[in-house]
C-alpha cells in the first residue's frame, strides 16, 4: 500500500473515531491533523475542506457498517435468522467494529436532519439503502413462513428503526444496564405479531 493511501486510511480511521465521540461537525482539520501527526496543510492535501473530510469519513463509517453488520448475514440461513442476525449486530454496532463512543451514523442523522447539502444527501442514500436491505430480509422471512403473511416490510422496518433508536437512547444517553435485554424482548414481541399496515 502506497504511503499516501496509508496516510489517508489513518486519517479516516481517526475521523470516524472522532465522529463517534464528537459528531461529524466535530471533524475540524487542525485537531484531526494533530491527532494523526500531520500538519494542517498535510491533512489539507488529502481533504480540501471540512465537508470533503465529512463525506470521506461518512463513506468509511458506512463501509465498516457494511462489513460488521450486513455482510455477515450471508452466512446465516435465509429468512428470520438473517434478519435477527443483522438486527443483533446493529445493536452491537459500533462497539462490535472496534469503534469508541456512539454510532457515527446516528450522530450524523441528528446533526444534519435540517442542514441541507452533500453530507445529508449521502447520509439519506445510505439509510435508504440499509432500509431496503432490511425490507428484503423481512420479505424473505415472510416467504419462508417465519413472519405472518400479512406482514408489510416497510412498516416492520419502520418499527425496527424505532427500536434501534430507543436502544441508542437507553444505552448511550440514559446509560441503563437493562437496555439490551429490553430491546431484544421488544424485537421478539415485534416479530411475533402480524403487520398489516400499508
Amino acid at each position: 500500500m502506497a504511503k499516501g493511501t496509508r496516510t489517508r486510511s489513518r486519517i479516516l480511521i481517526a475521523a470516524v473515531e472522532t465522529a463517534c465521540t464528537n459528531g461529524f461537525n466535530g471533524l475540524n482539520l487542525q485537531p484531526l491533523a494533530d491527532r494523526v501527526g500531520l500538519t494542517k496543510s498535510g491533512l489539507y492535501a488529502h481533504f480540501r475542506s471540512k465537508e470533503a473530510l465529512q463525506l470521506a469519513a461518512l463513506e468509511h463509517a458506512a463501509g465498516l457498517f457494511q462489513l460488521s453488520v450486513v455482510a455477515p448475514a450471508k452466512t446465516a440461513p435465509a429468512g428470520l435468522p438473517r434478519l435477527r442476525g443483522v438486527f443483533e449486530r446493529w445493536l452491537e454496532w459500533p462497539v462490535g467494529a472496534g469503534l469508541p463512543g456512539h454510532c457515527p451514523l446516528f450522530a450524523a442523522a441528528v446533526e444534519f436532519d435540517v442542514e441541507e447539502g452533500p453530507v445529508r444527501e449521502r447520509l439519506m442514500r445510505l439509510f435508504r439503502d440499509f432500509r431496503e436491505v432490511l425490507e428484503q430480509l423481512v420479505a424473505s422471512s415472510v416467504r419462508h413462513g417465519h413472519l405472518a403473511p400479512g406482514t408489510v416490510p416497510r412498516q416492520l422496518v419502520h418499527e425496527l428503526v424505532a427500536l434501534r433508536y430507543a436502544h441508542h437512547w437507553g444505552l448511550d444517553f440514559m446509560r441503563e444496564a437493562a437496555t439490551a435485554e429490553r430491546t431484544r424482548a421488544a424485537f421478539t414481541a415485534l416479530i411475533g405479531r402480524g403487520h398489516s399496515i400499508g
